[in-house]
Formats: structure tokens, C-alpha cells, sequence
């Protein structure tokens, strides 16, 4: 999938070759993925390209500052996930007043069609854009006749009753239920990240980890957990820790993501790695000394062991 940046690195289009869906497909969630694989598949089908339009940040970071809505992807991982949907080109935009300023047919009319190429856009039924979110689908379908464009608009999807969002799946994964979040999403809870320098205690207790600074913001409650890591095309059967380390600190200590992989101990500093959780098998607890906290990792790591053979 080919990634173009910044509306001033968009080339004015010659032709309107492109079925386009624009949003923050934070998640790229299952509602997000059969609007993305629908795009894909009908434009392979009618030569023309399938295009996204998503945003760096939330628009919420410019339009209500101190409520900032919080990640659950980062750029880098959504991008990922949209071109798994088989997206031909991605454009980012970076979301400002100028952008919030405009009236939805500026918007459709100079970014969509004049800069992009829209031939047909696929959104969401409770799709918005434009200067106050003034664009809803009523006035897309108005502007889709008097610009020439196809409107296609899709029905929530719904699981268990319930209507898949970004919004309901950041609260199950800082709850805590990575069994819904994952029904939802399609796939398991991850967070992509790189790793950075400890303070190298886990490798003097006999338990090296990798320390790992999350790209994004919405993060599983803490405690221990089975997990799964990917570094480049590698994939690591893991344990992952997300916690405040409460025997070397106070409980008031900033959040610690270390990443224990099984038969891994080189040098990952400065790697890109993907960790995926699958499910979380005890808190984050704070014990008497160092001998008994390795006793408690010798007990995780041969309980991981023995779950990691049951899911095999």
C-alpha cells in the first residue's frame, strides 16, 4: 500500500479513478474492515483504485483539547492494518483548524475529488465531515448528485446485540475483557511499540526482558499476560508485563512494559516489536524480595508454558 502524507504532498488528480472512504479507523475494527474490504474488492473489480483518507491524530486533539480522545492504534500499526485489507493508497492527513474550518463541500469538492480523485465514497451510516460535522450522509447524498460522485453507505455492524466501535472497544481493553475486545476487533488486543533500555534487572533475575515503549495510548489493565511477540517476520510465544514493578518501587511509579520472549535473549534495543496478548494470567503484585518475586516468575513462566502447549 502506498502511504502519501500532508495535504501538500497530494497531486491534483487528472482522473476520478478512485473509490475512496475517509475516517480515523482507529482499531481498523470489523466494522472498519468490511467497509475497507468491500472498497478493495469492488474497485479491483471496476478498474478503479481503492484510496483511504485517516488522520495522524484524533480530530478530538484540535477540536476538544482537554477531552483527547486516546489511541488504540497508532499511526504506524492502523496503517498497517488497513493495507492487510488490501487498500492500494493511504492518505494522511494532518487534522487542523483550517481542515476543521471547512464546509463538508469544500472538503469533498478540494481534497476528495480535486486532489484525490473520488470516484465513489463508502462510509458509515453515522458518517460526519466538515465544519461542525456538518456533513452528514443527507447532505453526502445531496453533494454526491450535484458533484457526480456514487454514495455508498453502510449499516452498523452489530455482534452480540451490540454495535462495534472504537469507542466500545477502548473501554473493554482498559477494562480489561480481552475476550469481547478481540471478538470485536477480529483479531487479539496488540500494541506496537519499540524497545527501549531498562534498568536491567529482569536479565540479573534471570528473566530478560525486553522494555517497550507503546506507540499508542490505550493499554490493557495491569498485571501479567500470555502473549504472542512479532519482531520483523518473527513471531515469539511471550509473557508481557504491564505494571508499576512495586517491589523495586512505589506504587506510584510510571507504567513499565516489559516482554519476556521464550528462547530470544539478544540484543533487541531499538527494534520495532508487535505484541499481541491473549489472555492475562495474574496482577501485578508486590512481594517481600527479590527471592520471591523469582520464585513467582519461575511459577509464570512454567504456567505460560503449559497454556502456550494447550492452545497448540
Amino acid at each position: 500500500m502506498k502511504v502519501i502524507c500532508g495535504i501538500g504532498n497530494f497531486p491534483e488528480s487528472i482522473r476520478r479513478d478512485k473509490i475512496v472512504s475517509i475516517g480515523v479507523f482507529d482499531g481498523v475494527h470489523l466494522g472498519h474492515q468490511k467497509i475497507l474490504q468491500a472498497l478493495a474488492l469492488d474497485a479491483r473489480k471496476n478498474g478503479y483504485k481503492s484510496a483511504v483518507v485517516t488522520f495522524a491524530d484524533h480530530p478530538s486533539l484540535i477540536l476538544y483539547p482537554p477531552e483527547k480522545v486516546p489511541a488504540l492504534t497508532s499511526l504506524e500499526h492502523k496503517l498497517e492494518f488497513i493495507s492487510q485489507q488490501g487498500v492500494d493508497i493511504c492518505y494522511v492527513l494532518y487534522f487542523n483548524k483550517h481542515i476543521a474550518d471547512m464546509p463538508a463541500e469544500d472538503f469533498v469538492r478540494e481534497i476528495l475529488i480535486r486532489r484525490i480523485g473520488m470516484a465513489a465514497l463508502y462510509v458509515g451510516e453515522d458518517f460526519r465531515l466538515g465544519r461542525r460535522a456538518g456533513g452528514n450522509i443527507a447532505i453526502l447524498k445531496k453533494l454526491s448528485i450535484v458533484l457526480g460522485f456514487r454514495l455508498r453507505v453502510f449499516r452498523h455492524l452489530k455482534i452480540k446485540g451490540r454495535i462495534i466501535s472504537s469507542t466500545l472497544i477502548r473501554s473493554l481493553v482498559a477494562e480489561g475483557d480481552l475476550r469481547l475486545a478481540e471478538v470485536f476487533l477480529g483479531r487479539r488486543v496488540s500494541f506496537l511499540g519499540r524497545v527501549v533500555h531498562g534498568e536491567g534487572r529482569g536479565r540479573i533475575l534471570g528473566y530478560p526482558t525486553a522494555n517497550v515503549l507503546p506507540y499508542h495510548e490505550v493499554l490493557a489493565p495491569f498485571g501479567i499476560y500470555l502473549s504472542l511477540a512479532r519482531l520483523g517476520k518473527r513471531e515469539y510465544k511471550s509473557l508481557t508485563y504491564i505494571g508499576s514493578k512495586p517491589t523495586f518501587q512505589d506504587d506510584r511509579a510510571l507504567r513499565s512494559i516489559e516482554v519476556f520472549l521464550f528462547g530470544e535473549h539478544c540484543n533487541l534495543y531499538g527494534r520495532k516489536i508487535e505484541v499481541s496478548l491473549i489472555k492475562k494470567i495474574r496482577q501485578d503484585l508486590k512481594f517481600p524480595s527479590k527471592e520471591s518475586l523469582v520464585k513467582q516468575m519461575k511459577r509464570d513462566v512454567l504456567q505460560a508454558k503449559s497454556l502456550f502447549k494447550k492452545l497448540s
